[in-house]
């Protein structure tokens, strides 16, 4: 069965929507995201994530346990601008992925990679006429640009060597002077990859759903502890018409605690952990470590 898997890996496997991480995919959000800052503010932040995977399940073909795992360390560079337009607040952003991923599928070592993934560029503005500190609602629309390193026919790559987009909805709200909610609905849609590997074939992907959750608790002013989930679903790609096996099903908890040191300068950490997988590989520890400055 293992010999199967990997002769199927070795024509299909693609990394930004197979082997890499999912976060990768979708954009994650953190509690008060979608919160505006004041007009005309920059914001620049730095992101480290890091990402231990181990099962991998490919949909209706099975699960491999024995001798595979994937480890990921991901670098982030976010720039972003804000502004207003009567009334209402927008933004536009970069961001920069960079770093390396390695790993194995039954013992077999996967060749690693490193270098600078796809940049995505974005711009949201807020639904609500008068956006509150505490309460808005808001689109955001990220496209992602085949700018990443990307080799054909090799299973990890940083690059998706395709166009893919983002549209995601945002939520964010303070429950009294103590509590947070925040959620975000995302539609995931990309374009063909017309060089996966030998044969120069064509790669194609269903879009992909997710749902995110967090409620939050502020023990201060400058501080939130908060919980969460995410859920994504669909995402089925195909070689030729043919189903890999890969798809980009998962749920996910997580736990964030964030806090102002300055005025302008927040540190932020989320622990996360798979719970359910199907297409992919399961992830059983991830971190991310985020530093913002406002200016």
């Amino acid at each position: 069965m293992i010999n199967n898997i990997l002769k199927r890996l070795s024509i299909c496997l693609l990394a930004a929507g197979l082997l890499a991480p999912a976060s990768v995919m979708a954009i994650d959000i953190v509690p008060r995201d979608y919160v505006p800052a004041p007009s005309g503010t920059n914001l620049s932040g730095l992101y480290y994530v890091y990402g231990q995977y181990g099962h991998l399940n490919l949909a209706g073909i099975g699960t491999i346990k024995s001798g595979t795992g994937l480890d990921s360390n991901v670098g982030i560079f976010r720039q972003i601008r804000y502004g207003d337009f009567d009334g209402r607040a927008w933004a536009v952003q970069l961001i920069v992925p960079f770093g390396g991923i390695e790993g194995q599928i039954a013992g077999n070592r996967l060749a690693g990679t490193g270098g600078i993934g796809d940049v995505l560029v974005s711009a949201g503005v807020s639904f609500l006429p008068h956006p509150e500190p505490t309460y808005n609602i808001g689109i955001v629309l990220y496209t992602s640009l085949p700018t990443g390193d990307y080799r054909p026919g090799r299973t990890l790559n940083l690059g998706a060597n395709r166009f893919s987009f983002d549209a995601q909805i945002g939520y964010t709200q303070a429950i009294g002077d103590k509590f947070w909610f925040d959620a975000a609905i995302d539609g995931i849609f990309y374009t063909t990859n017309n060089d996966p590997g030998p044969g120069r074939r064509s790669l194609t992907q269903r879009p992909t759903g997710q749902l995110q959750l967090w409620f939050g608790y502020a023990p201060d002013p400058l501080s939130l502890l908060s919980v969460g989930y995410a859920a994504q679903t669909g995402g089925m790609q195909q070689i030729d018409g043919m189903p890999t096996g890969v798809r980009t099903e998962s749920q996910q908890v997580r736990l964030s605690y964030m806090r102002f040191l300055t005025a302008s300068f927040q540190l932020a950490t989320v622990l996360s952990r798979d719970i359910a997988v199907t297409g992919g590989f399961k992830e059983g520890f991830g971190a991310t470590v985020r530093a913002i400055y406002l200016y």
